[in-house]
Parts: C-alpha cells; sequence; structure tokens
C-alpha cells in the first residue's frame, strides 16, 4: 500500500497525463468548428454565408464518419496491448493532421484539391478521435479511488472544456491584434499550428503514464472484444450508443455551434460570439469535477435524467436568441450545464457497465458511432433546422434528444457503488 501522499501524486499525475491529452485533441477538433466563419470561404466560396457553413460542416461530417473506424481499429488495439499504448497513437495521429491542417493551400490557389486534402485530413482527425472516449474514460476509471470514478471521469469533461477554451481563448487574443480580415486571410492557420506544437507536449506526457490493464500481455493478446461484445453486452452496447448520441448532438450541435448560430442568425458579431464561448468553456472546466461528485453521489441513472429534464429548457433558451450578448451568454452557459451533466453520468456509467477485456472497444465503437451518425451530422441538421424554422427549432431538437437519453437509462442498474467489474 502505498502511502497516502504517494497516492495523490499518483492521481495528479494521471488526471495530468489523460487530460491534457484529451485537451490537446479536442483543441485540434473543436478549432474547426470555432474557425468556420473565418475560413469557410477560403474552401468553399458562396455568397450566402448559410451556404458556406454548410459546406464547412458536411467536412465536419465526413471527417466524423472516419471515428467508429479508429474506434473499431484503435479500440481493439487499446484492449489488446494497454490502454498507454493506444493513447499515445491517437495523439500522435492528431499532431500530424494539425500541423497538415495549418499548411494547406486554399481554393483560389489550386482549386477543388483545397476541399478535397481538408476532407483527408479532416478523416485522419476523426480516426485518432475515435478512441479516445473508450481509451479515457476507461483508464479514468480504472485509475479512480473508491467512490470517486464520478469526480475522474468527469474530469474527461474539463479537458474538453480547457481545450476548448484554449481555442476559443487563442481567437479572443488574435482579435487583439489582428481584425477580421487578417483573422480571414492567416489568423486560423496560426491556432491549427499552435494546436500541433502544443499536441507534442501532450504526447509526452502520455509516453509516461502507468499501465491500468495489468493482465499479462500474453493473455491480452488472446482477447477477441468484438465477439464477446456480440455475444454477451449487446444490451450495454445500445445503451451506450442511445446516451451517446443525445451527448454528441448537444455537444456539437449546441454548445459548440453557438459561436457559429449566434452570427449566422442573429445580429451578434463573431468577435463577440467568440468572447461569450470563452467564458463558456471557463465555466465547464469548473463545473465539470463538481458535477462528477454529484453523480457519485445520485448515481449515474439519475443524473442522466437530470440532462433529460434539463432539456427541456433548450425551447425557451433558443427562442430568447436575439443577438444580445446577454441572451447569448445565458444560452452558452444553459449548454454548458446541459453538457455537464450529461457527461457527469454518462462517462461514470460507460465503463462501469462492460468488463475489463472489452471495456476500450466496448465504449469506444458505439460512441464512435454516436459522434459519426449524430454529432457529425449534428452542425448539418441544427443549421438546416435553424435556417427553415428559427433557433426555437433547434430548441426542440436539443429537448426530443436529451429525453431520449432519459428513457435509455429504463431498466439500467445502478453501478456508482458497485466495484468495477474484470470479468
Amino acid at each position: 500500500m502505498l502511502p497516502s501522499s504517494d497516492r495523490t501524486v499518483g492521481f495528479v499525475r494521471v488526471l495530468l497525463g489523460v487530460n491534457i491529452g484529451n485537451a490537446i485533441e479536442f483543441y485540434d477538433w473543436m478549432a474547426y468548428s470555432l474557425l468556420v466563419p473565418y475560413f469557410g470561404k477560403l474552401f468553399f466560396p458562396h455568397e450566402d454565408p448559410a451556404s458556406v457553413l454548410l459546406s464547412s460542416f458536411a467536412v465536419f461530417a465526413v471527417g466524423s464518419l472516419a471515428r467508429p473506424v479508429g474506434a473499431i481499429v484503435l479500440g481493439r488495439f487499446i484492449d489488446r496491448h494497454g490502454r498507454r499504448p493506444g493513447l499515445v497513437v491517437s495523439v500522435t495521429l492528431m499532431v500530424a493532421a494539425s500541423f497538415g491542417i495549418a499548411l494547406l493551400p486554399v481554393y483560389a490557389s489550386v482549386g477543388l484539391l483545397a476541399p478535397l486534402l481538408l476532407v483527408v485530413l479532416r478523416l485522419m482527425q476523426g480516426f485518432a478521435l475515435g478512441p479516445e472516449l473508450g481509451g479515457s474514460a476507461t483508464y479514468l476509471a480504472e485509475s479512480a479511488p473508491d467512490g470517486r470514478r464520478g469526480l475522474f471521469a468527469a474530469t474527461y469533461q474539463s479537458s474538453v472544456a480547457l481545450g476548448t477554451l484554449a481555442v476559443a481563448g487563442l481567437i479572443s487574443i488574435l482579435h487583439v491584434f489582428l481584425d477580421t480580415a487578417q483573422m480571414e486571410s492567416f489568423g486560423w492557420r496560426i491556432v491549427f499550428g499552435v494546436g500541433g506544437l502544443v499536441a507534442l507536449s501532450g504526447l509526452a506526457l502520455r509516453r509516461t503514464l502507468p499501465e491500468t490493464d495489468q493482465v499479462p500481455a500474453e493473455e491480452r493478446r488472446r482477447r477477441q472484444p468484438f465477439r464477446e461484445l456480440w455475444r454477451d453486452h449487446r444490451i450495454a452496447m445500445v445503451r451506450i450508443l442511445t446516451i451517446a448520441s443525445a451527448g454528441a448532438f448537444v455537444l456539437y450541435g449546441f454548445s459548440s455551434l453557438l459561436p457559429s448560430l449566434g452570427p449566422t442568425f442573429t445580429a451578434i458579431t463573431p468577435e463577440q460570439a467568440a468572447h461569450v464561448n470563452t467564458i463558456g468553456s471557463a465555466a465547464m472546466l469548473v463545473a465539470s469535477p463538481f458535477l462528477g461528485l454529484l453523480s457519485d453521489r445520485i448515481g449515474r441513472r439519475w443524473t442522466i435524467r437530470l440532462f433529460a429534464i434539463a432539456g427541456l429548457f433548450a425551447i425557451p433558451v433558443m427562442a430568447s436568441l436575439d443577438g444580445s450578448v446577454a441572451h447569448q451568454l445565458i444560452a452558452q452557459l444553459f449548454a454548458v450545464a446541459l453538457m455537464c451533466i450529461w457527461a457527469a453520468g454518462a462517462f461514470a456509467a460507460f465503463p462501469e457497465m462492460l468488463p475489463q477485456a472489452v471495456r476500450a472497444a466496448g465504449i469506444a465503437v458505439p460512441y464512435g458511432l454516436a459522434a459519426a451518425g449524430v454529432g457529425g451530422f449534428a452542425p448539418m441538421i441544427a443549421t438546416t433546422l435553424s435556417t427553415n424554422g428559427g433557433l426555437v427549432a433547434l430548441g426542440w431538437a436539443i429537448a426530443a434528444m436529451t429525453l431520449i437519453a432519459g428513457a435509455a437509462t429504463i431498466g439500467m442498474k445502478e453501478t456508482a457503488d458497485s466495484p468495477l467489474r474484470v470479468r
């Protein structure tokens, strides 16, 4: 038994090593969504801003289709070769893709080759991000002390917020020194380039993490996670897919999309929306651990049900958006609260549903499918709904998705106080 101070240092090392890597990956992934208003027309020349947005988010959707492929390939790799090697591979791929996007030629220079290369690099990012939740959530759950899996798992959402905050913060800082024309010309490249540079440090951190899957290497390599998942854990996979779909829609179709929706459909400026998003990301960073503690106290089922109930308030919140900074801030903070509640319940519940031998793949694959099938198309769906039915139509869609997640908890066992399953 390690002394208390040594255990504390070990926990801090795990949280930093995993979550800084997560933050960097989500910096690189979310940079695309937040920078679309600046670089979209350089790759997709249209006169109508909504058309530029839809074309840009079509590439987002295509990139997301690679996430389940990455989840299958790298999720199996993680279960068979260890948690740490898989986490290192995913960051390495993200580093390469970020540098590539920063250096891309635009449509005016190379024509259709520009959006084609953008698609290829987004596919690489999607592949790299595919196993991220499965590997990270598994690692955090297996590293957490008793009674604190919700807290540890919720730090994953803090890392997402940290990555988004870093992007939003850098964009806000660049706005101080660059005007809109300069941001559209080269400022967006700076953001992607910084992401690639910082990702190199995340790679170094992950290489130092201890391995949590202590099964002998020979035994790990004999695992057949997909065969076992199909045979014994189909209900858990469907439940994870359903709950993950709701979270993916809220993340990609609401909380991370507001900085683009606001300037497109209301009078708020891109600069104002970027500043509001920075505040929202900071709020998510702080709020996530507290909601993780709530999940440890009230359980996973009731945390996810709280998410379902809270989602109903998306209807009046979206109806209130009128171009004012105050209303944009209210919507952003509401989106943050909704996402944090979901993460506090889901990220702890998913590892608790599955045994060790199939845990990484069993989370990564349904979450990857949800991220591709729902999250990848959520920006397009949200933009289309907002164009044809107003922002309130998006509010109704958000409410419907959260209720579906709540329904998925029917028949779900409470696992907050149970030890993680080994077999």
